[in-house]
Parts: C-alpha cells; sequence; structure tokens
C-alpha cells in the first residue's frame, strides 16, 4: 500500500513529464518567414499572429502537407502608395524523421514587379539544422488537389470494376441478369447513392 502511494505521489508525475519531454524533443519545428502565412497543416487549419514576424509550426515526424501563401507588401513610388502582392495558396510536401529545425530558403524579391513573378510561381526550400535543403514537393494548392481528386476517382473505379468482375463470375453459372441488374441500378443511382456505395465497397476491402 505505502509503496503503491509512493509511486503515485512521486514516480507518476516524474514518469508524464518524462513522456511530455520526450514528446517535445521528437517534434520538429518549422520557421516561416512573415512573408508567408502557413493556411492549414495535415488538414487543420492553423492560426498566425499578424504582429509575429515569423511563424513556427510544429510538426511530427512522418509526412507532412504545409499550405502555405506569400504575401509582401511594396512601395509604388509611380503612384505613391502600397501595392500587395500575393501569390495563390501552394503546398510543401515532405517527409521529416525526427527532432529538426527547419527554416524557409528562397530569393526574397526586391520590387513589386520581381514579387510578381514570384507569386506566379512561389519556390521555396527548406534547410535542416545541418543546412541541407530536404526532399519535397512545392506546387499549387489547386494542382496538389486535382492530382488527389484523380487518385481518388481511380481507386474507386478499380474498386467498382474489382466489384463488378466478382459479381460476374457467379452470374454465369447462376443468375444472368444480376450482372445487368447492378450495371441498371448504378446507372439510375443519383450521385450520393453512388458516393455512399463506394463508401461501402472501401469498407469491405
Amino acid at each position: 500500500m505505502e509503496s503503491s502511494l509512493k509511486f503515485n505521489t512521486i514516480y507518476k508525475p516524474l514518469l508524464a513529464m518524462a513522456l511530455l519531454f520526450s514528446s517535445a524533443l521528437s517534434a520538429t519545428e518549422l520557421v516561416v518567414p512573415d512573408t508567408f502565412s502557413v493556411l492549414r497543416v495535415n488538414g487543420e487549419e492553423h492560426s498566425t499572429s499578424f504582429f509575429a514576424r515569423e511563424s513556427k509550426v510544429t510538426l511530427e515526424p512522418g509526412q507532412n502537407v504545409v499550405v502555405l501563401k506569400y504575401s509582401e507588401l511594396f512601395d509604388d513610388d509611380m503612384e505613391d502608395h502600397h501595392t500587395t502582392i500575393r501569390s495563390k495558396p501552394f503546398i510543401l510536401l515532405f517527409s521529416i524523421a525526427g527532432d529538426e529545425q527547419l527554416t524557409f530558403s528562397y530569393t526574397k524579391p526586391i520590387d513589386s514587379d520581381s514579387a510578381k513573378l514570384f507569386a506566379k510561381d512561389p519556390q521555396v526550400q527548406l534547410i535542416d539544422s545541418q543546412g541541407k535543403a530536404i526532399a519535397m514537393v512545392n506546387q499549387s494548392l489547386a494542382s496538389y488537389e486535382d492530382e488527389v481528386m484523380r487518385e481518388t476517382m481511380n481507386r474507386r473505379q478499380q474498386i467498382v470494376k474489382k466489384s463488378l468482375q466478382s459479381e460476374q463470375a457467379p452470374v454465369a453459372n447462376q443468375s444472368p441478369q444480376s450482372l445487368s441488374m447492378l450495371k441498371y441500378w448504378w446507372q439510375q443511382a443519383s450521385q450520393q447513392d453512388k458516393e455512399a456505395f463506394l463508401q461501402y465497397l472501401e469498407e469491405q476491402e
């Protein structure tokens, strides 16, 4: 009884602190300059302080997807006012092993003209603590979402084909109309019903 009480009062809090410390050590920190807004990290919205000179993003080991947007203010000498140059959202897709600190490296635009060129195709690198650029994919968010959509549709088409083929084998000996009926009801189904059916097939995999 006394040893159990001693564990709960002394060792248990120490164990919790050790686990917390270990978790903190395994996380990677990404430092993003204030000319870039972090929109989402691994599908989760990310809030950034308006007055912060940089954003710090905590990342877990494994694959990470960070959605960013470039935005910078320039003086327009000809018009005597300020011009803000913005890019469309783009993504950085990369994998990390563990405890690391990553920083941004990019060719900083010197004026609004060079900023407009940069905003059309923002190219950045992530540098690790050893000064080496890590391997990653840097592309527009729209292109990335298109690729994900195509991959999802291809995967679903394969599931449907596999389902139709599995239905076709017993049909040849038993019920010639089953496959035709399946195709008929698929054509008659609404988009919502098709999505629900595909979800059901995925769960059966």
